[in-house]
């Protein structure tokens, strides 16, 4: 059975591509991350059912400790700047949260769960980072440093 007959290609892989980029070193390195863990989640799925399992396990705990990480960095840099849209910007975030501990509580496992979680995950990055991010990209643009750590902490 090959690849797309298990309902995930090789065209289902994120590229990194300039479009993402918010300009700004450390959160699209961040970003970067994420088109990471995408990709090595789809892997597993082509691989077959067990590495799925492993790739669904490993993926979940990289996306909650990238959760805790970058949005903490990304909310850091919108007050800094005082961008104006951060509280709608914080609940993409908490929207993002909520369905990856579903993956975590929902304790289900098997090629079907991984493939759905890449695929979210895809849909995070095309969305959210390609559009959402690109609000606060000019902002991000004024600070000091451009693409340093974030202010006063460096770097949580």
């Amino acid at each position: 059975m090959s690849a797309g007959d298990r309902g995930e290609r090789d065209e289902d892989a994120v590229h990194w591509s300039d479009e993402y980029s918010v300009g700004f070193g450390v959160i699209d390195d961040q970003h970067k991350k994420l088109v990471r863990m995408t990709n090595s989640l789809f892997e597993g799925c082509r691989r077959g059912s067990a590495a799925a399992d492993e790739a669904l396990m490993r993926t979940i705990r990289e996306a909650v400790e990238y959760a805790q990480t970058h949005f903490y960095t990304e909310e850091r840099y919108m007050r800094e700047t005082a961008y104006p849209g951060l509280e709608d910007h914080k609940k993409e975030h908490e929207a993002f949260v909520s369905t990856v501990m579903a993956a975590v509580n929902g304790g289900k496992r098997g090629r079907t769960e991984a493939l759905s979680l890449a695929r979210f995950l895809k849909k995070w990055l095309l969305n959210h980072i390609a559009g959402s991010d690109q609000g606060y990209a000019p902002y991000l643009a004024g600070l000091p440093g451009g693409g340093g750590e974030p202010p006063g902490d460096g770097g949580a």
